[in-house]
Order: structure tokens, then sequence, then C-alpha cells
């Protein structure tokens, strides 16, 4: 339940904080002092949607604050708290939400940052809002199948559940067939794709991710044999020349080196360096000679050399860009293939799971409809009962239920409800009631029965007596006196009926001091109340007989009670 409301700086409200009790709490106080302003506060609480326009004018931010005790739904509330990494409190929730004027919205729950998403995910287990124009969950035709749901014995939810695990194994084989049939000539293409790259592949006979470059290598040699021969040749001559060849004219700088050495150790070094070069070119030549000797020009082989790095070249360029992909990709190639090879894409045995699932589905959807069948026929008589409290005895409520064309993720089921609120009229689905006054007692009606089983633990009313008067607003006023009774309620109202009907009264008043307008809420005494109720029912003009007539009705209410 909300136990307190802190506003600052919200619309016309300044700073204002409210303590709310359990069971009814009634805001009454003129049009225009700000009671809605309150419950736009507290739907902002809910993740409602937050606009600049919302801060007071002349103010930086507007900030709205709400301690909530945990009751009903807290088992859900505790694990979307530790879903999402929110501290616990002790059965306490406190939200904040922060408007800035330049657009920021910060939201924190138990002091921690969060966002707006998970705040409209726990904002459902905390406070229904019914506005005057908010028909919410019992108006959506849609969602009308949740409320009988939500109604049935315990051991529905289990079924349910079960129907809808096997329910998503049916779309997904049905999916994996659809796929299946559709693409069947794709996937034959691709298969006949695949094989050609493994024959490809496997032809190639690859062996080793560095093949090519030592085949490169090999070829350079045998496509440059000729220049190397005569390259080695030339420089061989030159060494053996006996004129003027290298040896030659080493061995003379060999001799002057030596002979310099004896004028000066300063030499010696030099004379070092000359020799080590002079063994260093011998061993080159001797090296390059026995080279020459062993190599020899193998047409035979140079065509293959050829012929090899063209079929790698071609692959590195279809499958590459390096040899080491190529046998990536053809590790690839051979998987892909293995799964045609097992049958993994078997039309015929993904039928049969799709027949399988299709008879399971058709048996628990006729479980889940019979104990739909069940739940609406008594729930037709409740509400036919809360509506005679409501001075619609003669109205006709049905829920309609009819199979659907296919499977749905709640089983075979369309649920509507139907209503004709006069007699001689047709029955028709809730969305087509035109009367207001028709409209608020039905849904205060269907609230009353289905607030016995919602999580929240605050149901907040805007107004939920607009369009009627007298006893029908007495009536109204004890209905929700009655889910007070087991959740907190909060109703804004007009109606002095429905005032009376409150364990608590808090008048909101709007004054307006330098030019600036505030909103204060505080709550009524008794004396307080019995003036407020004979305001709403004699105006501005308060007389004696008019706060008799208000006690009066305040007694009344306290003897049907």
């Amino acid at each position: 339940m909300l136990v307190e409301l802190d506003i600052k700086n919200f619309a016309i409200i300044k700073s204002l904080k409210v303590r709310f009790q359990e069971n009814m709490t009634v805001l009454i106080g003129e049009t225009g002092a700000g009671k809605s302003i309150i419950i736009d506060a507290v739907s902002l609480l809910m993740g409602g949607r937050g606009q600049k326009e919302m801060v007071r004018s002349g103010e930086k931010k507007a900030v709205v604050s709400g301690l909530f005790e945990i009751s009903n739904g807290s088992k859900r509330i505790g694990e979307l708290c530790e879903k999402y990494g929110l501290p616990d409190s002790d059965g306490q929730l406190v939200i904040s939400r922060e408007l800035a004027v330049k657009g920021r919205n910060v939201v924190r729950i138990n002091g921690q940052l969060t966002t707006i998403n998970v705040l409209r995910e726990l904002g459902q287990y905390l406070v229904d809002i019914h506005g005057q124009n908010d028909q919410q969950i019992l108006m959506d035709q849609d969602r009308q199948i949740d409320l009988v749901d939500n109604y049935a014995p315990a051991d529905f939810k289990s079924k349910l559940e079960q129907y809808q695990t096997d329910f998503a194994a049916w779309q997904e084989s049905k999916s994996k067939l659809s796929h299946l049939r559709k693409d069947a000539q794709e996937l034959a293409q691709k298969q006949d794709i695949l094989q050609f790259q493994n024959d490809e592949l496997t032809a190639a006979a690859l062996s080793d991710d560095n093949e090519d470059e030592q085949l490169e290598e090999e070829y350079n040699e045998l496509n440059n044999y000729q220049k190397i021969v005569d390259t080695a040749n030339y420089l061989l001559q030159l060494y053996d020349d006996d004129e003027h060849g290298i040896e030659t004219l080493i061995g003379d700088a060999q001799i002057a080196a030596g002979e310099l050495a004896t004028y000066g150790s300063k030499f010696k070094e030099i004379t070092k360096t000359i020799d080590d070069g002079v063994y260093a070119l011998t061993d080159a030549r001797s090296e390059l000679s026995n080279i020459l000797d062993e190599m020899d020009f193998d047409e035979e082989r140079y065509q293959y050399v050829a012929n090899r790095l063209d079929t790698l070249n071609s692959l590195k360029k279809k499958y590459g860009p390096t040899l080491a992909d190529v046998f990536k990709f053809y590790e690839q190639v051979q998987q892909e293939l293995s799964q045609f090879a097992t049958g993994g894409l078997d039309e015929e045995e993904l039928q049969k799971q799709v027949t399988a699932l299709e008879q399971r589905l058709t048996k628990e959807a006729n479980e889940l409809h019979q104990i739909r069948e069940k739940v609406a026929r008594s729930l037709e008589e409740k509400i036919k009962h809360e509506l005679a409290d409501l001075y619609m005895s003669k109205a006709r409520f049905e829920i309609e239920i009819t199979k659907a064309d296919s499977f749905t993720n709640k089983g075979t089921d369309n649920i509507v409800f139907l209503i004709a609120p006069n007699p001689g009229e047709e029955l028709m689905p809730l969305v087509k009631i035109v009367s207001g006054g028709e409209q608020s007692r039905l849904i205060l009606a269907l609230k009353a029965i289905f607030s016995q089983v919602e999580p929240v633990g605050t149901m907040i009313f805007d107004e939920i007596d607009t369009g009627v008067s007298g006893r029908v607003s007495a009536a109204i006023g004890q209905k929700l006196h009655s889910i007070g009774e087991h959740k907190q309620v909060i109703a804004i109202t007009h109606s002095p009926q429905v005032a009376a009907a409150g364990d608590q009264k808090y008048l909101v008043a709007k004054q307006v001091k330098d030019g600036a307008t505030y909103t204060q809420i505080g709550p009524l005494t008794q004396e307080e109340t019995i003036t407020a109720i004979a305001e709403m029912m004699a105006g501005s003009d308060v007389t004696e007989a008019a706060k008799q007539n208000a006690a009066d009705l305040m007694r009344s209410f306290k003897q049907k009670k």
C-alpha cells in the first residue's frame, strides 16, 4: 500500500507531503484544487509518461517520491527486485522520480538508479489507477481472458504453463517445417554448391598450409634457372681469373696487409679483417660451386610446380585470402555437408513432431476450456450480484467463450464480456457501452470482483461516481468501502455520498499567495468533514440544516456498515 507521498514543484504543487492509511480514503475539494494532480504524481511513480511541462512554473525540476509497504504481490515484486539488482528494504519500496525542465528524467528505487521500463514493470504490482477515461484491462477485450484465468483455481496456472510450453514447441516445429518446405529448392541448391566446393577442395589434396610459400620459392628458382647459372658462372670467373681475378687480388691485398702489420701494432687489426674477408670469399666461392654442381633444370617438375601454384592461388582467391583460410573453409564445408547427410532436416520427422504436439495441445486446450467455462459461469453470478448492489439488477451480463480458429498462447478460447444494461436491449461487448454512469458502475462491479485476485495493494479511483447521483452514488460509496476492506482504496470524489463512505477524509485546497498558486492537503476532523460534505450538498452557503443533513448522511452510512 501507499504509505507516504512527497511532491515538490509538480504542476501547481510547491511542496506537499501526505501520509495515507489502510482501507478507504477520500480526497475532496473544489474543482481545480489539485486532486487529480496528486493522482498524476502517483501515476508518474508507476512509470507514467513524464513531461517537462509538469515542472512547476519557475522551477528547474520536479521530484515525486512514494513509500510503499509490500503485501499483496510481494513475491513477484521481490523476484523483480532480485532480477534487476534492486536493494531489498524489509518489505518497503521507496520510489522517486525526478523531472527536469531540460528533459532529464531520473528514476530511483530504494536509492538505486533504474529505468522507466523497470518502474513500469514493478508498478503493475503496486497501484491500479482508474481514471475517468481510463478503462485499463477491464475494457480491453483482448485481456478479458486474463481476468477469467486470474480467477481460476490454483491448479489452472500449472495447466496453462504446461500448455504454453507445448505451444512454444509446436510453434518452433511448425516454423522449421514451413521453412524446410518453403526453402527446399534453395537448400538443394546450397547442398549442390557445398558438394562442388567439397569435391574441388578434396581434389586439391591439401596437406600443408605453407605449401604455397614453399612452391613459390621453388618456382622462382626454376623459372630463373638460366639467369641463375649464367650469373653464378660469371661470378666464378671473376674469382678465378689468373691475372685480375678476385682470388689473385685479395691474395695481393693479404700480402700487403701482412707487410703493413710489421710497421706497428695498430695495423694488425686491419690485417686480421682482410684475412677474415679472404676466408669468407673462399667459402662463398666453394658454396656457390657446390650449388651449381647440384642444380639441374627439370621441365616436368617446373610444369608441376607452375600448375600447382595456379591451383592454390585459385583456391585462395575463392576461399582465402590465405591458404590457412582455405583449410578452415574446407572444414566448414565438410561440417555443413554432414548436416545434410545425417538427415537434420527430415521433413517427415518434423511433421510427426507437429502432429504429436497438436494432439497434445488439443487435449490440454480442452481441459483449459472446461475450467474456464466453470469459472465464467461463477463470475457471471458474482458480477450480477455486484451490479444489483449498484442498482443495475435488471442488467444482463454474460461471459461469452468461443473457439479460436487456431491454437493461441492462451489455448483455443476467445473470451468477451457482454452486457445489456437495460431490459429489452441486446447483449453487446463492454466497449460499446455509451452511458458514463452505467460504465462506471460496471467497471466498479468488475473491480470489486477482480480486486480480490489482483496483486496490487492500492486501488485509486478518480471520480468513478461521474454521471450518477443519489442512491446510486451511495451504492458506489458502499462498494468502494467494501473493496477497501482488503485493498487500500484512494478515491477522488465530488459526491457527498461517496465522501461519507470513506474511513479517512482528506481535503485538497488551493490558495493564491504573492501571485503564486499552491495546493495543500490534509486530513479532516469529524466536524470539518461534516462541513465539507455539507458544502458538497448545498454549495458555499452552508447552513445548520445542511450540516445536519451531512451528519445524517455519515451516520446512515455507518449504520449500513
